[in-house]
């Protein structure tokens, strides 16, 4: 699932799928400083020669970028206490009736206009959430990914935009103005990220936002602090909890 190279440290694997994983150490010995700091030159290097690749965040303490199918996160000093980097490979890809949900969930897919898939980190979110906006295209529709960074591996009909690369407005006039049917946001973090989600839905889109949430409810209350409670209903109707890679619970509001 990831690599995790540390100075002065011995290079760790995780190994296995969402919710069942094991840490493994993959190295005989432990890295120096230079080594890694050779290898995070080396990856940036490869990145902007790579056409499939780019630079999605670069400041002074930290790299974030995709490299092909990758996501790579590079932390340097003083932000961490030792330079790292940290190797995301993405997750088995999925279609949605692996899933085998149940013929009610899948109507109800279908009508749901205000969708959040929550659950905790590495729980297989993002996969699902692949896995339905590509049954969505399957079946005639127009569908826009918000990421950040890009790291989905969507199917070339879907548009993939940066949020990295462009201002909150930009984004704004391109989901309104090119009238899609569905916008993902993956990643929902920052207060903007729920702005934009709630004002495309009450601009009458269909909206799926991926957010980590230990529980359900937790996930709603990400939406109390940044919009009045009445109008929740309004803005999400349904909730699917992802729970080791599987759907494990759904909620209606």
């Amino acid at each position: 699932m990831s690599v995790h190279i540390r100075a002065k440290c011995h290079v760790y694997a995780k190994r296995g799928k969402p919710g069942e994983w094991k840490l493994q150490k993959i190295s005989e010995e432990k890295l120096s400083p230079k080594d890694v700091e050779g290898l995070a030159k080396e990856i940036i290097e490869k990145s902007r020669i790579d056409p499939e690749s780019f630079l999605e965040i670069s400041r002074r303490g930290s790299t974030i970028l995709q490299y092909k199918q990758y996501r790579v996160v590079i932390v340097k000093t003083p932000v961490a206490d030792a330079m790292e980097i940290t190797i995301v490979a993405p997750t088995t890809k999925l279609s949605l009736p692996d899933y085998q949900l149940s013929k009610p969930l899948l109507e109800r897919l279908e009508k749901a206009s205000g969708i959040l898939i929550a659950g905790e980190t590495g729980s297989g979110k993002s996969t699902f959430a692949l896995a339905l906006i590509e049954n969505y295209v399957s079946k005639g529709h127009i569908v826009k990914t918000v990421e950040s960074p890009r790291d989905l591996q969507a199917q070339e009909e879907i548009t993939q935009y940066g949020k990295n690369f462009t201002s909150e407005g930009e984004i704004h006039d391109i989901l309104f103005l090119s009238r899609p049917d569905y916008v993902l946001f993956d990643e929902l973090r920052y207060t903007p990220d729920f702005g934009l989600y709630i004002d495309v839905r009450l601009g009458g889109g269909n909206v799926l936002g991926v957010v980590h949430a230990a529980s359900p409810i937790d996930s709603v209350q990400r939406f109390i602090t940044r919009m009045e409670v009445g109008m929740i209903p309004s803005v999400m109707d349904t909730i699917l909890f992802i729970e080791k890679g599987t759907v494990g619970r759904v909620l209606s509001l």
